[in-house]
């Protein structure tokens, strides 16, 4: 108890300590309040000092066709323009150099009109502020005049159209490669639209444009078609599945094919690359293969029954190619891309086909008009030798060649017109033409044959046989049968 008692302050001590700390605060609080008035102050005056400034200045933001007039008076903005034509060269980035082109070379004189003072106009002194950081852009179109004569000859100097310098832009296209068709890609070259590059400069002096990039601009002449284009690729597909295709002839004792190499030829890519088949080639290919393979009315080596080899020619007899059928059904075959090994189509056919030019085989009715003598050869057996009456000479002959039975009818009547006028109908049992009214038959109006009653008192065109020769030639012979005349 007694310590506390020595401890503790009279309180007239603690009132007076009070006041001293009063004091203190207030002496420390005046320096605070000098100091924010005096920021405060500093602050109005910067203010004002850039109202001032900025009254007849343009804001420190301000730019011009990508030039800066932030801090410029306006007569210093204008005359930023007009009398700075060096600041106006404009750079042409090419692809293969830069060019630049003077204001100067073409006499260029610029006038920016009211629009630098309308823009100056605009602007507020009040919040130059604002306008203290980044950029406000604007982009003015300026009175510019030139010399357009001066400069087309600039630009007509230029390198990059110096002949010597000039790749001229080519479309991709396809062609025939060694196994197939492939594409040749394009070429971009360095070819310059000069009327539009000519306006590009013209409207870069207008604008301040400082550089022009030909390729950005686009301002090359470019290619039509790319490699790339579904057009082209489109096109080499339907090439090559032309070009895929393989159809073999089969001519029994040779074959003949067409493939790639052939083809290839008739394939038409158009300028817009639709693919077509050259129908003018196909039907030449087509008349190529009629004229090696085609016998109808061909000359044919044959051994007659004497042993004597003769050149018989003319009649209906043989293979012929039916061109209009062939050649769509090759032209199908091609654009369907197929594989195929097959016959060509046929008008007429042969019995056999055992060289170029042997078709008649030694199934056939060999008929001697001098001998007056028929043979009937079934595979390569004669099984009858029959004399027999032709047609009178002068008046009906009985024309020579290789014809093909027609076909045959028993029984028959044959009806015609005699050489007075008068006509005629005669009953057979055995009728087999084989050229037109012409034909094999049984004459049983007849009491002799061969010799040389035909010369006064022959046919009217027509082989007279007795009547069992007619019926054993009937019995073996069809439609299609050869029958050799000589």
């Amino acid at each position: 108890m007694k310590n506390e008692k020595q401890t503790k302050q009279p309180q007239g001590g603690r009132r007076s300590q009070a006041r001293k700390t009063a004091k203190a605060k207030k002496k420390s609080s005046l320096p605070v309040k000098w100091i924010i008035g005096a920021v405060f102050v500093v602050i109005v005056l910067a203010y004002g000092i850039g109202v001032y400034h900025y009254k007849d200045h343009f804001h420190r933001d301000t730019y011009v066709n990508g030039i800066s007039l932030g801090g410029m008076t306006l007569d210093e903005a204008e005359r930023t323009f007009t009398d700075d034509l060096e600041s106006h060269k404009i750079a042409l980035e090419e692809k293969e150099r830069t060019e630049i082109i003077d204001p100067q070379d073409i006499d260029t004189v610029i006038s920016v009109g009211t629009q630098i003072e309308d823009l100056y106009k605009s602007q507020s002194p009040w919040n130059w502020f604002t306008h203290f950081f980044g950029k406000d852009e604007s982009t003015v179109t300026l009175d510019v005049s030139f010399d357009e004569d001066k400069l087309e000859e600039v630009v007509d100097s230029l390198e990059c159209f110096d002949k010597a310098n000039v790749v001229a832009p080519e479309d991709a296209y396809i062609k025939a490669g060694e196994t197939q068709f492939e594409i040749v890609p394009e070429v971009l070259g360095n070819t310059i639209k000069k009327n539009q590059l000519l306006e590009a400069i013209k409207t870069g002096l207008a604008t301040g444009v400082t550089v022009i990039n030909l390729e950005e601009e686009n301002l090359y002449k470019l290619p039509e078609y790319y490699e790339d284009d579904e057009a082209v690729q489109n096109a080499l597909a339907t090439a090559n599945k032309y070009a895929s295709s393989n159809i073999t002839y089969d001519f029994s004792y040779t074959t003949e094919t067409v493939d790639y190499n052939t083809i290839k030829d008739w394939v038409n890519i158009s300028d817009d690359f639709e693919v077509t088949l050259d129908d003018s080639k196909v039907g030449d290919y087509v008349e190529e293969l009629g004229s090696k393979y085609n016998t109808m009315g061909a000359s044919r080596n044959f051994t007659t029954s004497s042993g004597e080899t003769i050149n018989a020619y003319g009649g209906d007899y043989g293979w012929k190619i039916y061109f209009d059928g062939e050649k769509s059904k090759l032209m199908k075959n091609i654009t369907n891309g197929k594989t195929v090994t097959r016959e060509p189509e046929y008008s007429y056919t042969a019995r056999c086909r055992n060289s170029a030019k042997d078709d008649i085989g030694d199934s056939y009715v060999e008929i001697s008009i001098s001998n007056q003598e028929v043979w009937l050869y079934v595979d390569g057996e004669c099984i009858l030798n029959t004399s027999c009456v032709t047609g009178t000479p002068g008046t009906y002959d009985t024309y020579t060649g290789v014809y093909s039975l027609t076909y045959k009818e028993s029984p028959s009547t044959l009806t015609g017109t005699n050489a007075n006028g008068s006509g005629y109908s005669s009953d057979v049992t055995y009728w087999m033409p084989f050229n037109g009214n012409q034909g094999m038959h049984d004459a049983t109006w007849r009491d002799s044959f061969g010799g040389s009653i035909y010369r006064s008192n022959g046919s009217h065109g027509c082989v007279n046989l007795p009547y069992s020769a007619a019926a054993t030639i009937y019995k073996n012979v069809e439609a299609g049968f050869p029958i050799v005349i000589y």
